[in-house]
Parts: structure tokens; sequence; C-alpha cells
């Protein structure tokens, strides 16, 4: 089965500088806020979590590049269009989260040799991971062109810019770390958030001009 979702990128064409009052940045946090909170229900039946994940990183991806998201019919079409292509990934993220857990069990308990230096060892590979799926989903955001492109896209800029994995995977070990302070209501808001910094970072330290998918019309 063929994962592309859209047309592919398109050239990111330079913003001239805008002008944003209160009422802007409180709108486009609102909006933020809004988008952790839908990605979060539209997951919630677990099997459509990747399609959630993919389009709320296409939502975002939008808002970084031309400050607006995508219409309503617009990103429903595009969840519908993403539920098949999400199950691989979400599968092999699920695979990881097991291995990781079943290993930190092993080692906690004694059953396998290592004790806690191997714990934390383990632990930061469970980040790295972390950080490594976040450029995934982001670049599926910015290009548009399925999973399987986005995961070469981002092990490419792993290797040619090594910053930005290492601050994709800070940001999602800070996030894991506020996910457990704050009260759980708010974790979808905080996803939201997640999303934009991992964005904002991509176009900062990813050294390639930005591109945005366009699925109108798709």
């Amino acid at each position: 089965m063929d994962d592309r979702q859209s047309p592919g990128p398109v050239e990111d064409v330079p913003r001239p500088p805008v002008r944003r009052d209160w009422r802007d940045t409180l709108r486009a946090a609102s909006d933020l806020a809004l988008t952790g909170i839908v990605m979060t229900l539209a997951a919630l039946p677990v099997i459509t979590a990747g399609a959630a994940v993919g389009t709320a990183s296409a939502a975002v991806a939008r808002w970084t590049d031309q400050e607006r998201f995508p219409g309503v019919r617009e990103t429903a079409r595009h969840f519908r269009h993403g539920l098949l292509p999400g199950i691989p990934p979400l599968l092999v993220l699920i695979a990881f989260g097991v291995l990781i857990r079943l290993n930190v069990h092993a080692l906690s308990v004694g059953l396998a040799p290592g004790g806690p230096p191997l714990i934390w060892a383990t632990l930061a590979l469970a980040v790295a991971g972390a950080g490594f799926a976040a450029m995934v989903v982001v670049e599926f955001g910015r290009a548009g062109a399925g999973w399987r492109a986005a995961t070469r896209d981002a092990a490419r800029l792993a290797v040619s810019r090594p910053a930005l994995p290492a601050a994709s995977a800070g940001i999602m070990a800070f996030t894991i770390a506020l996910g457990y302070l704050i009260q759980v209501i708010l974790v979808p808001i905080l996803a939201g958030y997640t999303l934009l910094a991992l964005h904002v970072v991509r176009r900062r330290l990813g050294g390639v001009a930005a591109s945005v998918r366009t699925v109108e019309g798709s």
C-alpha cells in the first residue's frame, strides 16, 4: 500500500514581517492548545493515533510556515486518508516502548545483569528514540510524502545535523518529565505546544528551506 497522502512538498515562500498584537498571540496559543486536545481525543482509540499525530503535525507545520491552520474539512480529509498508513509506524513505536519497558524491568529486578548503569543507559536510548520519532512526525507534517519518506528524511537530518536530534530528544525528555508533574487534563495542551517546539527547532536547526505540504483538492 502506498502511504503517500499528498502531491508533495512545495517551496516555502518567505513571509514579509507581520506586526502581531496580544490578540494574535492569544489566538495562536488557543489554536495550539485546541490542536493538542483534538489530537489526543482522536488518538484515544489507539489505532487512530498515527493518523491523529500526523494530522496535527501537518496543521502545526502549516501554522509555522503560513501562520494559519488548515480548515476543518481539509483536516478531516487528511485524518481519514491517514488512518491505514498510520498503523505501521504506530506498531513500531509500541514495539519499541514494550522492549524498553521489558528491558528496564529485567534490569531492575535482577533478571539481567547491569543494574542501575544499564537502566540509565536504556532510558537514555528511550529518550533518543523518542527524539527521532518526533523528528519523523515533524518531517511527515512538513513534506506530506508518507511515513517511510519522513523516516528517511529524519535519518538524513540526524546524520547531517546532529544538533537537531539532540534538541528533539531534549524537548521530548522535558515534555515527558513535565507530563508527570502537571494535571492529567493539561497533558493534551502540552502535546500541542510540544509539536510547535519541535517544528520551530526543525526550522532553525534543519538547515533546509522549509516546505509545507498542500492537501487541497487531494
